[in-house]
């Protein structure tokens, strides 16, 4: 006998909900969490290459960051290229505490997610092309934010690299296609990324409910079937969220799942209005 189910993550203003069919056995394995609330685990290792931590990563960027919120890549002179990833580690961490010391002179709450990428060789270990993508919720100003990726004092202030810095913007996918830039799988193997974020993020909450009452295997292929693959009946449904996408797959062993994405209804659409 097979199940419908509705399993849904919530985080700020963001949910993802997936409509799938279980087994009997695949229900009572998941049994005891059906129907609570309950914060998603952070990967134990931000490693991109992992499926998970490349989800998670998208969820804290949904639920966190709007337009107008800052993308920044930073880069680094010849003369300060870190030599090992444990290099990197140090500088950006050293980066961080300036910043740190300027949001909390200014008052502002400091939001980020730093996303660290390098190339590897796999015979001698040497890296190579690293750089940091930084997503930042506004507060400073990008002048503030560029002034601390600096190293030295007075006359021999330098830049360590070049920095550079865009607005979030609904208008080119937003946070969306930052998410899968950001995610994107190497198609070699020593291209690396690692990722960490600040402490006081939303974090994601997963919700599996019964629904049996609202859903049924034939009522799942219709709304798969229809013109508007259900849409009609999710906006419905979710009154109070705009919907910005909704998927119908397809599998042989399992029949229809259905998954949509959407964002509680304020300013807020993939990232903030255009």
């Amino acid at each position: 006998m097979a199940f419908i189910r509705e399993r849904t993550i919530t985080i700020g203003n963001y949910i993802e909900t997936d409509i799938i069919p279980r087994t009997a056995a695949g229900e009572i394995a998941v049994r005891s969490s059906r129907g609570r609330k309950r914060e998603v685990s952070r990967p134990a290792q931000q490693n991109l290459n992992k499926k998970n931590s490349r989800r998670y990563l998208t969820w804290l960027l949904q639920g966190n960051f709007e337009n107008g919120d800052y993308y920044l890549t930073k880069t680094y002179k010849p003369k300060f290229k870190p030599k090992t990833v444990e290099e990197a580690q140090r500088e950006i961490k050293n980066w961080l505490g300036r910043l740190r010391r300027k949001a909390k002179k200014a008052g502002v709450d400091l939001k980020y997610i730093i996303v660290t990428e390098f190339t590897e060789d796999e015979e001698t270990g040497g890296i190579s092309n690293i750089h940091h993508h930084v997503i930042i919720k506004k507060g400073l100003s990008p002048e503030e934010i560029i002034d601390t990726w600096a190293k030295g004092v007075g006359k021999k202030r330098e830049p360590i690299g070049i920095v550079h810095f865009s607005l979030i913007q609904s208008g080119s996918d937003g946070l969306l296609a930052i998410a899968h830039y950001l995610s994107k799988q190497k198609r070699w193997k020593k291209g690396c990324k690692s990722w960490s974020s600040s402490k006081n993020l939303n974090r994601p909450f997963l919700s599996v409910d019964d629904n049996d009452k609202d859903y049924s295997k034939r009522k799942v292929e219709a709304l798969a079937l229809s013109n508007d693959g259900g849409e009609e009946f999710f906006r419905r449904k979710y009154k109070d969220y705009r919907i910005t996408h909704i998927e119908c797959k397809y599998y042989e062993l399992t029949g229809w799942h259905i998954y949509l994405r959407a964002w509680r209804d304020s300013e807020d659409d993939e990232g903030g209005k255009g």
